[in-house]
């Protein structure tokens, strides 16, 4: 995810389906796998007396990441984001089902959050894919939840395209897969799966 795309309505609606599916999960823990890539150039100012760069203030107010933290300490959700830079796609996503193994906090949400969303082969630096749901979801513990983020497409089955994306991953329990979207912003949508017991 690119910091210039936090903030939106989109977020507004990405975040409300994550909390509400913590809290009717019992889920004490979000981690959030943020597929960090770098900011484009933050354009200059344009002023009567001339170019002028945005305050870095500014910037990092808006661009921080790690100021999901208080909406965790809003809603009672620990959530811990996952920053490193996503560059070598293997390496990355070995370190993410590393990081779930390792975890016993009891049971956690891990939330892919992908610039665009899912796709069932050769993704790009903005996708997931079919093939990478699934090792995550093989990393997960029992009663463990797999959310993942998808924004909408140019094509009018896009919806029903990423669920299969998602739900034909080798090992996931494509009948439990679980949809959420919102009126606030049609072009999102989030599949979710819990790993059985």
């Amino acid at each position: 995810m690119r910091h210039e795309w936090y903030g939106n309505d989109r977020d507004l609606v990405k975040w409300g389906a994550l909390v509400h599916l913590a809290e009717r999960e019992q889920v004490e823990t979000i981690i959030q796998v943020a597929m960090r890539r770098p900011d484009g150039e933050v354009p200059p100012l344009k002023t009567s007396r001339g170019q002028v760069a945005p305050p870095d203030a500014v910037a990092a107010h808006f661009r921080n990441l790690e100021d999901i933290a208080r909406l965790g300490e809003a809603s009672g959700v620990s959530i811990e984001v996952l920053q490193e830079p996503f560059t070598d796609r293997r390496r990355y996503f070995a370190r993410v089902a590393d990081r779930v193994r390792a975890s016993r906090e009891a049971p956690v949400l891990l939330f892919l959050d992908p610039d665009i969303g899912l796709v069932a082969e050769r993704p790009g630096p903005e996708y997931v894919s079919s093939d990478e749901v699934a090792s995550l979801f093989e990393a997960l513990h029992p009663g463990d939840l797999l959310v993942c983020y998808q924004h909408g497409r140019r094509h009018k089955d896009w919806r029903g395209q990423a669920r299969r994306a998602f739900a034909n991953a080798p090992g996931l329990p494509s009948f439990d897969v679980e949809v959420v979207t919102s009126e606030r912003a049609r072009d999102v949508l989030m599949l979710a799966v819990r790993k059985p017991s």
